[in-house]
């Protein structure tokens, strides 16, 4: 079949749901912008006793993460800090059109207490994305302080593992300019980032995460 259309047909010519359009190799009408993303992503923010220092700033960073990422995307959030440290869940993986108001508003209200524990945030990150499919990433929140050298270990460690798995780690760094320990801080950060496949972030970039 040739089939010859001028200005007044296909779409003009009232084709649309006719024997002619199933005949056609297209489809009759107005192409519709995909609403559904692949794209999966877990914020994961720290909130132990050590970025108190920084509480409004880290905020501040995690909803601007929020109101930088597609709407398309889908979404998800953990916090880690407390004792014994412990991650939870702040909102599972979802459209993020379809959570942002309420994810925004539960990370406005997060307390800051406890212990760092970057392995257990990150698990708890790749446990929300275990449960999708599609692309999966992490974006680490944290100023990650810590005279523990065995916890950056074990961090890397886990980074390690999760990109195995398929999972892009990118990392946020809050503090890590004024804090006495900013050069190892920066270095564990950027550690992170590189080993999970994805970039680290300061504070004042994290608005070019797209």
């Amino acid at each position: 079949i040739l089939f010859i259309g001028g200005e007044n047909s296909f779409d003009r010519g009232g084709y649309k749901g006719t024997l002619l359009e199933t005949l056609l190799p297209i489809k009759i009408g107005a192409g519709e912008e995909q609403n559904k993303s692949d794209i999966n992503i877990v914020i994961v923010i720290d909130i132990s006793q050590g970025t108190e220092d920084y509480i409004a700033v880290e905020k501040a960073l995690a909803l601007s993460v929020v109101d930088s990422l597609s709407e398309k995307n889908n979404v998800g959030a953990v916090a880690f800090g407390y004792t014994p440290c412990q991650a939870f869940t702040i909102a599972e993986v979802k459209p993020l059109k379809e959570i942002k108001t309420e994810l925004k508003e539960k990370i406005s209200r997060l307390k800051f207490d406890g212990q760092s524990c970057f392995d257990i945030g990150i698990q708890g990150g790749f446990q929300l994305l275990s449960k999708v499919g599609g692309s999966k990433n992490i974006i680490f929140i944290s100023d990650g302080k810590t005279t523990y050298q065995k916890l950056r270990e074990d961090t890397l460690n886990v980074v390690r593992t999760v990109n195995a798995k398929g999972v892009k780690v990118f990392a946020v760094g809050v503090g890590t300019e004024t804090d006495s320990l900013a050069t190892e801080n920066n270095l564990f950060l950027g550690n992170v980032a590189a080993l999970g496949e994805g970039v680290y972030y300061k504070a004042d970039a994290a608005n070019k995460l797209k």
